[in-house]
């Protein structure tokens, strides 16, 4: 059963969230307040050549498991990732790709990170929808950004190579609130539930 919040409870919870001091120029806070600021988005800064060269190295992996190995028309017929390639994906490292090298991920800069996306998606939406929420709401990007040394260590090489990890997102009565999520989860001995 979820936990009841009123409408003005998650409301101060976003407005408390919200950015109160800007110490750098936003371009969308500048395009908000009718102020069209290129000089804030353009020219994109360029990639280190190494960062490139590492990017461009995945993407072509990544691009040969796609047309070798997936067959997107499965994957709409079973309404399910087939297991070879969820495996597949994890022996490619695409489960690490912003994790960092130091705890066994690829290391690849966000516009790496995005153009893999991209180019998974054009196979099959599941599988940029996987690859995107694992490593963004799921274990990995909060544990990078927030996360002690000592969890970066136990925790990112399992989610930069084998274990996928999710978000709780919505149930019965809530919609997509996390504030309201009630469900908690038990583990078991044998891993299974």
């Amino acid at each position: 059963m979820a936990t009841e919040v009123t409408e003005r409870q998650a409301r101060d919870v976003a407005e408390a969230a919200r950015e109160t001091e800007w110490k750098l120029p936003s371009f969308a806070k500048e395009l908000f307040m009718g102020h069209l600021r290129l000089d804030l988005i353009s020219p994109q800064p360029r990639l280190e050549a190494d960062a490139v060269e590492k990017g461009e190295r995945f993407l072509e992996r990544l691009r040969s498991f796609l047309e070798n190995e997936v067959d997107p028309q499965r994957i709409e017929r079973e309404d399910k990732i087939p297991e070879h390639v969820v495996d597949g994906l994890k022996e490619l490292g695409a489960l690490g790709m912003k994790v960092s090298e130091d705890y066994g991920g690829l290391g690849l800069s966000q516009v790496y990170y995005n153009r893999a996306l991209t180019l998974a998606g054009s196979c099959h939406s599941a599988l940029s929808t996987l690859l995107s929420a694992h490593q963004s709401i799921g274990v990995a990007e909060p544990l990078r950004l927030f996360g002690s040394e000592e969890q970066k260590r136990e925790w990112l090489p399992r989610v930069a190579s084998t274990s996928i990890s999710a978000f709780l997102l919505t149930e019965p009565d809530v919609g997509s609130d996390p504030a309201r999520l009630a469900s908690t989860a038990t583990p078991t001995e044998d891993g299974s539930g």
